[in-house]
């Protein structure tokens, strides 16, 4: 796939809004539009990749050391997080509906084992429902960011 064709790649370059919560050389941070959770994040590379399999080892490296980056900036808010779950949907196969890679970072707060489960089999059906308000997105985004340490 052409990297204009990948909604990913087109977040990255900024052709596409995002409500981002952190940017290097190597990765964009973003909420997901359609969270499982308030607060649940993508964490993608700037290079297109398919599978986490076609990045070079240095970038997958580097994801990882990013999402414990922003797992860490989100418990440091006053958003009640006190875990998180990171998910790679890894090939059409495992779900991953952009073929683009991403993890997702899914806050979880105690006591909401029902509200995720239900989340992803919503997800996982693709029955969305409505988007979240993008105010809102970008209001939690700049929150998370101004927790994030360089």
């Amino acid at each position: 796939m052409p990297q204009h064709e990948c909604l990913f790649c087109r977040i990255a370059t900024g052709e596409e809004t995002a409500s981002k919560i952190y940017e290097d050389d190597h990765c964009f941070v973003f909420l997901d539009l359609f969270p499982i959770r308030e607060g649940h994040t993508l964490v993608i590379p700037k290079l297109h990749g398919v599978l986490l399999e076609d990045l070079p080892a240095d970038v997958q490296a580097h994801l990882i050391q990013v999402c414990e980056k922003v797992m860490r900036a989100q418990k440091a808010t006053d958003l009640g997080i006190k875990a998180h779950n990171l998910m790679l949907n890894d090939g059409k196969a495992a779900n991953q509906h952009i073929p683009h890679v991403h993890f997702h970072l899914i806050p979880r707060m105690g006591g909401d084992v029902l509200g995720v489960v239900m989340g992803l089999v919503l997800r996982m059906k693709n029955v969305f429902g409505q988007a979240a308000r993008r105010r809102r997105l970008d209001e939690m985004a700049s929150l998370i960011a101004s927790y994030m340490d360089d």
